[in-house]
């Protein structure tokens, strides 16, 4: 099929993409302050400046990363099915995802003063976000991207597969949300006793706001297959 003709499903959802973004972008700016925190010498306005910047390029990367791939659909993509061109799409919003991190694991690097025992931190940090925004919110647009598509060709449609596919994404949700909880649990018992608030309040608050992140956009997925 001609890849242009998939071109009103890729401009669909544009508010998702803006929000999810805004949202993204603010996980940078919990764990620049963290970081600062426990590991910078720098001066509390060279730190808020270097926070603004990583805070402005997350925002504008993951912007990136989610309107720029469709722009780049052209009539030569041809594949004989849908998924072909979709996860084409998905896989430079995922590349420019890999690197968007890479400058963000640098910038956070150059904030805490190339500390050593905080680059192994952030490494975990910046992984986790990086495979979090693929799955929970590239993969998902992916989804539904390709179930509009099937939406649009009824005899394709089989309702226990979709339902089966948004489970699936909800169990893995749960269990990748617990295990990199208990994570930070470890590090927050094994903190000093004079670090525990300050660790705590960053364990707690970027868990709380990951899984709210991810919740939204579950959620959001699920009123949109639901709706249609």
């Amino acid at each position: 099929m001609s890849a242009l003709e998939l071109m009103p499903i890729l401009k669909q959802h544009r508010p998702f993409a803006l929000l999810s973004s805004c949202g993204l972008a603010l996980l940078y700016a919990e764990l620049s302050w963290a970081s600062f925190q426990f590991w910078s010498a720098r001066s509390v306005t060279e730190a808020l400046t270097l926070t603004g910047i990583i805070v402005l390029i997350a925002f504008i990367g993951y912007a990136i990363s989610f309107f720029v791939p469709p722009m780049l659909v052209r009539d030569t993509w041809n594949h004989p099915r849908a998924w072909g061109v979709l996860s084409n799409v998905t896989a430079w919003s995922v590349g420019i995802t890999i690197v968007l991190n890479v400058i963000e694991f640098g910038l956070l690097l150059y904030l805490v003063n190339f500390n050593l025992v905080a680059s192994y931190n952030l490494l975990r940090d910046v992984y986790v976000y990086t495979f979090f925004a693929i799955l929970f919110f590239h993969g998902l647009l992916l989804y539904v991207r390709y179930v509009t598509f099937l939406y649009q060709t009824p005899e394709h449609v089989q309702p226990l597969k979709v339902v089966a596919a948004s489970l699936g994404v909800g169990l893995i949700l749960l269990f990748v949300g617990g295990f990199l909880f208990l994570i930070d649990l470890y590090h927050l018992e094994q903190a000093p006793a004079t670090m525990q608030g300050l660790m705590g309040l960053h364990v707690y608050g970027r868990g709380l706001y990951l899984f709210t992140l991810a919740i939204a956009a579950y959620a959001w997925h699920l009123r949109w297959i639901a709706d249609h």
